[in-house]
């Protein structure tokens, strides 16, 4: 890990999340992340407060620090955002786009499809995430940026917090086949048309989650 403590920290606690091996509705001891970060409590306590932002989890003065449960109206209010945000940030970052960018991502997403036994992604490399942040970053201003970090993360805990089923996976790697192919061609309403399939899949995708998973949501 590189960076300050706090961002080592912050990094740490999110990965013990987002790959449930502290698990919803359990405490996170920030006294035993110190010591197995070898830090003060200190930076782990900025983390707690940076995830606590992130509504990964919330901090009660008697309780102490809680893993949230997996909300399904936030997760069903994120895909509803991301509905509306994702096809705009398509618009505003189409003129900034950058071919051998898109060509990079398309490569890897043509691998996966053709060898599926390729490891596919990780909480470290996470190339759902960076796929879809790279639209933000390409459209501009730190608000948007911000905003679409927060909902991906909520989107990632998802992902990560049950297997998906094989086959879903290359569905989405087809779906990110699409949007990288309708924005090199600069079409703005096919790139439109192939986020909103992808979003609509990945809603059905985390509904077959919450089904098999129940007992770590919450209504």
């Amino acid at each position: 890990m590189a960076g300050s403590k706090r961002d080592q920290a912050y990094e740490y606690l999110r990965r013990q999340i987002v790959l449930c091996r502290i698990k919803p509705g359990e405490p996170l001891d920030e006294k035993l992340a110190a010591q197995e970060l070898g830090f003060s409590r200190m930076p782990v306590r900025e983390a707690v407060n940076r995830l606590a932002e992130e509504h990964l989890v919330s901090v009660f003065p008697s309780r102490g620090v809680i893993v949230n449960q997996i909300s399904i109206p936030v997760f069903q209010e994120m895909l509803d955002i991301r509905m509306l945000v994702e096809p705009y940030l398509l618009h505003k970052s189409l003129p900034n786009l950058v071919a051998e960018d898109l060509r990079g991502f398309r490569d890897v997403m043509t691998e996966r499809i053709e060898n599926p036994q390729v490891e596919s992604d990780s909480v470290d490399d996470d190339f759902d995430y960076r796929f879809h942040m790279y639209f933000a970053e390409k459209a501009g201003g730190r608000y948007l940026i911000s905003m679409m970090s927060t909902l991906m993360t909520q989107s990632q805990r998802i992902r990560f917090f049950a297997a998906v089923a094989p086959q879903r996976l290359i569905e989405a790697y087809r779906e990110h086949v699409a949007i990288i192919d309708a924005a090199l061609a600069g079409d703005l309403q096919a790139g439109t048309e192939a986020i909103m399939t992808h979003l609509r899949n990945t809603r059905e995708g985390y509904d077959r989650i919450y089904h098999a998973q129940e007992p770590y949501f919450r209504n």
